[in-house]
């Protein structure tokens, strides 16, 4: 990752406001926590820091299967995204 990729090059076509999600910046922390934790098995992440199916899914894929919730909608949330461990 170099520092310019988080930069926009097309910020006037973007609807404001608007959350950006950088998928290369995501996954690159995800492997990052598995490094220092030693793998997947060892990582229980809570979902209410970005409540996002769409990140419980690269977080599924990586061999994250166990999370953390505070509601039952976080816990719906979660389990609709294909997460079984909460």
């Amino acid at each position: 990752m170099n520092s310019q990729s988080h930069q926009m090059t097309n910020a006037a076509d973007v609807p404001s406001p608007a959350l950006l999600i950088y998928p290369d910046r995501v996954q690159a922390n995800l492997q990052h926590m598995m490094r220092l934790t030693g793998g997947p098995a060892r990582l229980r992440p809570h979902v209410k820091t970005h409540k996002l199916p769409e990140i419980i899914k690269l977080k599924l894929a990586a061999g994250i299967d166990k999370f953390k919730c505070a509601t039952i909608a976080e816990a719906e949330m979660t389990a609709h995204a294909g997460a079984r461990l909460m």
